[in-house]
């Protein structure tokens, strides 16, 4: 009997120590970026990205309200594009099983329309939000930003088979395009008041994607470094290197990362946050706010490579966040 006793407790001591993904994906404390990247590979394959994209910019057709509302979104310009777009998107999150909700607001005489997805973290004293931008500049926007909204997707998706530590919220913000009016709106509205009520430290931070799905000769891509980032930039090295082909990460600062996408809502704020884009840096993308932006410019095995990348960092920072860093 006591040789029975010793073998159970040995395994429960393996158990514990290392963790285990089976099943439910439930993981340990302190996950490898190799455990956390297998666990959501599954969700993140190139048949659901080119689905979504395609019926985010027009290339095929959505059901909305049941299937029994079919419509096209072939711009995310406009008041009624805008909105049909955030609708495809809080159906999505549910059917994933991640709820979901529009939160209308007005400004600057325009009615917007952010979408907020949540999962709630079993401990829940700790927030991290996955973000990109919802408009378009009325026209399809595959890679400004259908690639981002991709990725909010399918890494909700992902992370909703983990049991989570902490709360991450998927936010597609609305009217970006006109001066990051949605962003600013959401961290109003919603961010700061929860800082108020919970404190600082209950914010791990927010991991911003602005295109993110154009690569013509290598996968690689560029995170921006300005301070406070906290834990996030780390954990998307670690990621970066953990995930199938791996990503060559460069961690850079210039004003325009700093402050021309969503994530600087947070930075002005004081709290963490990092922009992920893609290696072409906006302005080298050749059908930047043009016409030609169309799902063809996308490279489906790199945004799928991408959206693995922030569904492992975000895996990280949600079950333990790393280890301490200098932002």
């Amino acid at each position: 009997m006591r040789g029975v006793v010793l073998l159970v407790i040995a395994l429960l001591s393996l158990s514990i120590a290392f963790g285990t993904l089976a099943g439910c994906a439930l993981l340990d404390s302190s996950p490898e970026p190799s455990e956390v990247a297998k666990a959501v590979t599954p969700e993140i394959d190139e048949a659901s990205v080119r689905e979504h994209l395609e019926h985010l910019t027009g290339e095929a057709p959505v059901s909305l309200e049941g299937g029994e509302k079919k419509t096209t979104i072939s711009e995310r310009g406009s008041e009624k594009g805008r909105k049909t777009a955030a609708e495809y998107m809080e159906a999505s999150f549910e059917e994933a099983g991640v709820p979901a909700r529009i939160l209308p607001f007005d400004a600057q005489a325009e009615r917007g329309y952010n979408v907020e997805a949540t999962l709630e973290g079993t401990e829940g004293k700790k927030h991290l939000w996955v973000t990109a931008h919802m408009d378009s500049v009325n026209n399809a926007g595959a890679e400004d930003n259908a690639s981002g909204l991709v990725m909010l997707l399918l890494t909700a998706k992902a992370l909703e088979g983990l049991e989570l530590e902490h709360t991450v919220h998927f936010v597609a913000y609305d009217l970006e395009e006109i001066g990051l009016v949605g962003s600013y709106n959401y961290l109003w509205a919603e961010v700061l008041p929860l800082r108020e009520r919970e404190g600082e430290e209950a914010i791990i931070g927010n991991i911003n994607a602005d295109m993110i799905g154009y690569e013509e000769d290598e996968f690689n891509a560029v995170v921006s470094s300005c301070k406070p980032t906290g834990p996030l930039d780390e954990a998307l090295v670690q990621a970066s290197e953990a995930v199938d082909p791996t990503l060559a990460l460069r961690e850079v600062c210039t004003s325009r990362l700093r402050s021309d996408s969503d994530h600087g809502e947070f930075l002005n704020e004081g709290l963490p946050a990092v922009l992920l884009v893609d290696g072409a840096k906006w302005d080298d993308y050749p059908c930047y706010h043009k016409p030609c932006d169309t799902a063809d410019k996308v490279n489906v095995a790199y945004l799928r490579t991408m959206t693995r990348l922030v569904a492992t960092a975000s895996g990280l920072l949600a079950v333990a966040e790393p280890g301490p860093s200098a932002g």
